[in-house]
């Protein structure tokens, strides 16, 4: 599994700067079973906001019956896979994918209309539907540019939508800022949409959730910043009506949900106090679970130490989770700027037990970025439009297109999992997927480094000590 990673998994900055809690975590401290499933089916959508893949042609519904198949990328994935009898588990409606202006930062809205939820009944498990969702998802850092953001860390002043105020003490990390500023009018219209979408596809009821992995937590912070301020500004005196407010004003029912996968720090302890309040006034308004503050910090990943707290950050979820060995413990009230914790539970097998940036939703995200890039290499070379969202249609021969990838010639014989109309891709897929794993398992890390290979040979000048 390890040798395969080309991506940083920041071991090294939580062995440099992470600090650990004085508190074990135990058996006793495990989150309900249906709070981990609920978590690991939104780290889906964070993982497919990546940079890397594009959600409109994922969430095509053609597609994801293939994708969700046995050894394909979507395979064990709960929300974006398939039932047993090769249906698709959840109704999920791609409504809008956009961009940033710096290092197009990647993100999408997205209905998710029948999930379901798990309850455990003795040894017997039922299914029931719950409310629909609207999915908002940012992506992570997948660009050499956006990673020069994230070091600029210097903090600056808190800049809001142009129907809230500011505060002198609010601070926040300047690269992030300014990476959310270049996406959040973007964002805005597409939510706007993506509402209108919802209400005429469902007459009742539904959530928003907005979720991220990495930088991708920190604009999905900012933005339910300003979404709950937008709103809280209505009750200021002056303020006549929604159509003051940038930001779209949410139904009075609907309940939010912010999902945050390896977060760093994002801004000052004022700035914390000011969202604590918003969070505060918004359940006043809306009800006690009108909003959930999930944020995950996986085991030896180091970027949820980042910015250092002797640089003016604070966390800003106050209870987060802690990912250790595939399970989910919860981090009590006062030890949630740790970012290490001594876990004494043996009650099953670990997984994934060395940690990492890149094992959110007990998967391995890197895997599924790499699949998701080899499948579409047969994709775009039988002539599909990818970012149109749009089925797979038959262009290229299949001599053509592997032959210019050094695959090898066509065969009359379906490989193993591909069914009578599948497009050629498929075939491609299967014949060539175990030998590219076995290929990039056995290469040198240094081969498929990321961008921060090349960060993390300036990165010893900053110095957190």
């Amino acid at each position: 599994m390890y040798a395969s990673e080309k991506e940083d998994n920041f071991r090294w900055v939580a062995k440099w700067v992470a600090t650990t809690s004085m508190r074990v975590l135990s058996k006793e401290d495990r989150v309900d079973e249906r709070v981990d499933d609920a978590v690991s089916a939104l780290a889906e959508f964070a993982e497919i906001a990546h940079g890397s893949m594009d959600p409109a042609w994922i969430l095509n519904p053609q597609n994801r019956k293939i994708l969700g198949r046995k050894d394909f990328p979507l395979a064990d994935y709960k929300a974006l896979g398939l039932r047993k009898d090769g249906e698709l588990r959840e109704n999920i409606i791609l409504v809008d994918s956009f961009k940033g202006n710096i290092g197009n930062l990647q993100g999408y809205t997205a209905l998710r209309m029948s999930q379901t939820a798990t309850r455990l009944r003795g040894s017997r498990s039922t299914s029931r539907i719950i409310k629909p969702q609207l999915i908002l998802a940012f992506s992570g850092t997948s660009n050499l540019i956006h990673g020069i953001y994230n070091l600029m860390t210097v903090p600056v002043q808190y800049q809001p939508v142009s129907n809230t105020e500011s505060h002198h003490d609010w601070r926040v990390h300047d690269g992030f800022q300014r990476v959310y500023q270049s996406i959040r009018e973007p964002a805005i219209r597409a939510l706007y949409l993506a509402i209108k979408k919802m209400e005429e596809a469902h007459k009742g009821d539904w959530d928003l959730v907005i979720t991220g992995h990495s930088l991708g937590t920190a604009v999905a912070s900012l933005f339910l910043l300003d979404l709950m301020r937008s709103e809280d500004a209505l009750d200021e005196p002056g303020t006549s009506s929604a159509a003051d407010a940038e930001m779209p004003i949410l139904p009075s029912s609907t309940k939010v949900t912010i999902a945050k996968f390896g977060p760093p720090r994002v801004v000052n302890p004022g700035l914390v106090v000011e969202y604590h309040k918003q969070v505060q006034q918004f359940r006043h308004r809306r009800g006690d679970d009108a909003f959930t503050d999930w944020a995950i910090i996986g085991h030896m990943d180091g970027v949820s130490a980042v910015p250092p707290m002797k640089f003016g950050y604070a966390h800003l979820c106050r209870k987060p989770f802690y990912l250790y060995h595939g399970k989910l413990y919860r981090i009590q009230e006062g030890e949630h700027e740790h970012s290490l914790f001594t876990v004494d539970d043996v009650s099953s097998p670990p997984l994934h037990p060395k940690g990492g940036h890149n094992y959110y939703g007990a998967r391995d995200m890197e895997r599924l970025q790499r699949r998701m890039k080899a499948l579409m290499v047969d994709v775009m070379a039988e002539g599909t439009n990818s970012y149109q969202g749009q089925p797979a249609q038959l262009g290229a021969s299949w001599n053509s297109a592997t032959s210019s990838r050094g695959v090898g010639g066509a065969s009359n014989i379906r490989a193993p999992g591909s069914q009578q109309n599948d497009p050629l891709w498929v075939r491609a897929y299967l014949e060539r997927e175990k030998e590219e794993e076995c290929a990039w398992a056995t290469r040198p890390p240094e081969t498929g480094r990321s961008h921060w290979g090349l960060l993390r040979s300036i990165l010893p000048i900053m110095r957190f000590s």
